[in-house]
């Protein structure tokens, strides 16, 4: 199965230019994911049937990010939701049967590309479609952090932090994208990320990949501000250190 799902996507993805920047980072996004999501499959004792479905779903849970950047140019989900146009082009357009013959993996990975990206897992899902939905979020977070790292300039500067957007992370709570007003906020944002991971052994993978070691290193501390961005790196990893 999942030899035909990389042929295909590989097919779909040419259609885009590759030599724009955001296109090239969603392609190598979506193999990394789909490598992660083998390794926590496999770490969670999954069977063999399982650990390709979670690989399949890491390899296409970012299909809608392509259309996005091809109409926009552009990451932001508040003009176009990439998870929702991604899971309506295979679902609704009937698409996925481009990827794959059959339909008995279809609810399973709908709902992990619909929740990918949410504040929070929405809609009733049965434990098989909550478990997908949970590591496909925990992965692609993983990744993420050496996405940001490599391709931005983090900023954080104490007096830019928007006071809600502190509270919230040190209250270890989630930060809705609509919450962040600066570069600082966006920061704690991402950070905040691990306040979202649900599995100890996803915990222990980003460890081992140092994508979250390699993002504090390239964030811009502001001479002013050394103190507080001490607390918040104490705050993540005690919660690292806790795991769920």
């Amino acid at each position: 199965m999942l030899e035909k799902v990389v042929e295909e996507f590989n097919k779909y993805t040419d259609k885009f230019d590759k030599t724009n920047s955001r296109i090239k980072l969603k392609y190598n996004h979506s193999f990394a994911v789909m490598d992660l999501m083998g390794e926590l499959a496999f770490r969670l004792e999954l069977d063999n049937k399982k650990i390709e479905l979670a690989r399949v779903i890491g390899l296409l849970h970012d299909i809608g990010r392509f259309e996005q950047v091809a109409e926009f140019d552009s990451f932001n989900d508040e003009k176009i939701d990439h998870a929702e146009i991604g899971a309506d082009y295979l679902f609704e357009d009937n698409h996925i049967r481009d990827f794959i013959d059959t339909n008995e993996y279809d609810s399973k990975i709908e709902k992990a590309i619909r929740n990918h990206n949410k504040l929070k897992i929405e809609g009733k899902l049965n434990k098989e479609e909550m478990l997908f939905a949970k590591m496909i979020r925990d992965m692609d977070k993983v990744d993420i952090y050496k996405q940001i790292a490599i391709n931005n300039e983090p900023e954080f500067k104490a007096s830019d932090i928007t006071i809600e957007v502190l509270e919230k992370y040190k209250n270890e709570n989630l930060i809705d994208k609509t919450s962040r007003k600066t570069k600082s906020d966006a920061v704690l944002l991402v950070l905040g990320f691990i306040y979202d991971i649900n599995f100890n052994e996803s915990f222990d993978i980003l460890v081992e990949t140092d994508n979250f070691d390699l993002y504090l290193s390239t964030v811009n501390v502001s001479e002013d501000s050394e103190n507080l961005w001490k607390k918040v790196k104490e705050l993540a990893f005690d919660k690292i250190n806790r795991g769920v």
